[in-house]
């Protein structure tokens, strides 16, 4: 039987507060990606441009999942390719200038804005060395896969979605992320998946974005760190602090490494 394990990102393999991917989870994507019949995938809310830091630790991963579902690639094939509709923009555009809530659009390859300001500021520091572009009609010139929403008040980004076609994943801090309903890790991984047979799925993740793809998995890891009760509980396991550096240990612990 084959293994296939999606990890998360940010604040599952990486750590936002140290801005590094600790060193025994380093060893234990080579570890995995070394081991027979065990296939690696990332399932991460940022799109192909922003996997930088990953640097060669990109080529051990099999499957690739982008903008919380909306891009999926295997063997860096496209697989999966779901833009926001246009029209669906427009009314969240018209909604957040009510509340003075400034949007980042996220295309394929790269992100814009419609306005800077200390929210967008507080939002993307822990994201990007360099502010994206303002360009406040990019949706007009190119496919965009996702939204952000940027507000340290996740009421008034509450009060601004009313589109049943939209599904709101809330960050850390700073903002959200706004997707098509239809779109998420899980639906991606399942597309990425349907000419598999015969395999165990275990995922890793942190965000109220990995819920899903916890709920569809053999094995559903939460880390520690994560704020969001519900993911810990639909979870199998709970891995130790994404900080705490003991990744592969804990791999070791539950019998996934030998």
């Amino acid at each position: 039987m084959k293994r296939i394990i999606f990890f998360d990102l940010d604040n599952t393999l990486r750590s936002t507060n140290k801005k590094e991917i600790p060193s025994k989870t380093v060893d234990l994507l080579k570890k995995l990606a070394s081991t027979p019949n065990t296939f690696l995938g990332l399932a991460t809310g940022r799109g192909p441009s922003k996997i930088h830091f990953l640097d060669d630790l990109i080529d051990l991963f099999t499957y690739k999942v982008f903008i919380n579902g909306a891009l999926a690639y295997k063997n860096n094939e496209l697989i999966y390719d779901e833009p926001l509709k246009v029209k669906d923009i427009e009314d969240v555009v018209k909604n957040a200038s009510k509340e003075n809530i400034s949007i980042g659009f996220v295309a394929k390859d790269r992100e814009y804005v419609n306005s800077h300001n200390d929210e967008v500021d507080y939002g993307m520091k822990d994201f990007s060395q360099e502010l994206p572009k303002i360009v406040e009609d990019i949706f007009l010139r190119e496919p965009i896969y996702q939204l952000w929403l940027f507000s340290k008040d996740f009421s008034k980004i509450e009060m601004i979605i009313n589109n049943p076609e939209l599904t709101c994943y809330p960050w850390h801090n700073g903002g959200a992320d706004l997707v098509n309903s239809n779109t998420n890790k899980a639906i991606a991984i399942k597309r990425l998946l349907e000419n598999e047979d015969d395999y165990e799925l275990i995922t890793v993740g942190d965000g109220y974005n990995d819920i899903m793809m916890i709920e569809i998995a053999d094995i559903g890891i939460a880390m520690e760190n994560s704020r969001f009760d519900e993911l810990k509980e639909k979870a199998d396991y709970v891995a130790p602090h994404v900080d705490d550096n003991q990744l592969y240990d804990f791999f070791k612990k539950i019998n996934l490494i030998d």
